[in-house]
């Protein structure tokens, strides 16, 4: 377990707490309107445990607040609400826009396919003007042409179907890969966006193996 979730656990316990605290609200409730067992409430509360994104999202509506101001420290979540404010007009300075958190998946492979670990534990922000239901870390060198490289953090909208050229997570049987998707009739092309890597095609009785997960939107590379 990496520090930064043991932080965000940390951070989300402490507001859940205050909100509770200020709205008079009692772990039954709380499991009530996010629609888990109080077990689970216990378990958020005490740092054990992040709830999924629906969960948090069900509890910031529910106390009208963002979505940061459960996931991030007071201090930091009023910056970002007053950022305009705070860095109007001063040259040089880009305020950074409002975030949320977004769930990690796992990883996906840029060459040959991997196997996808489902586990949720860590979260990532990401620009709330873009819609993304979860994120993956890319692994291998076959997307570098899409300036997608390994290491990278890739935020993924979840659909059940893609348009032709788009980059998309793919499931084949229980693993997945990320690549360019073209679907011909019943054929299915995934395109790697580096030459050394040969495209993968799946027609007939193996389509029934291939699962698009979701579309690329956005990816986050380190400095």
């Amino acid at each position: 377990m990496g520090s930064s979730d043991k932080t965000t656990k940390k951070i989300f316990a402490s507001n859940l707490k205050r909100y509770m605290k200020e709205h008079k609200l009692t772990q039954a409730q709380i499991a009530k309107i996010t629609n888990v067992s109080q077990q689970s409430v216990s378990n958020w509360l005490n740092e054990k445990q992040i709830p999924r994104m629906g969960a948090i999202e069900d509890l910031a509506s529910y106390l009208h607040v963002f979505k940061s101001d459960l996931l991030e420290d007071k201090e930091t979540a009023d910056i970002l609400k007053n950022k305009n404010t705070l860095y109007s007009g001063i040259k040089g300075i880009i305020p950074i826009p409002e975030s949320r958190q977004v769930p990690m998946l796992g990883a996906i492979a840029c060459g040959e396919p991997i196997y996808m670990d489902e586990e949720r534990g860590e979260y990532y922000p990401l620009d709330t003007k873009i819609h993304a239901d979860f994120c993956l870390r890319a692994e291998g060198d076959s997307m570098t042409g899409a300036r997608i490289c390994d290491g990278d953090i890739v935020f993924i909208q979840a659909v059940p179907e893609v348009e032709n050229g788009s980059i998309a997570a793919v499931a084949i049987d229980d693993e997945a890969t990320l690549k360019y998707f073209f679907q011909y009739g019943d054929t299915v092309v995934l395109r790697p966006a580096n030459p050394k890597y040969q495209e993968m095609t799946y027609s007939q009785d193996d389509l029934n193996r291939v699962r698009v997960l979701g579309r690329a939107v956005a990816f986050q590379s380190g400095l």
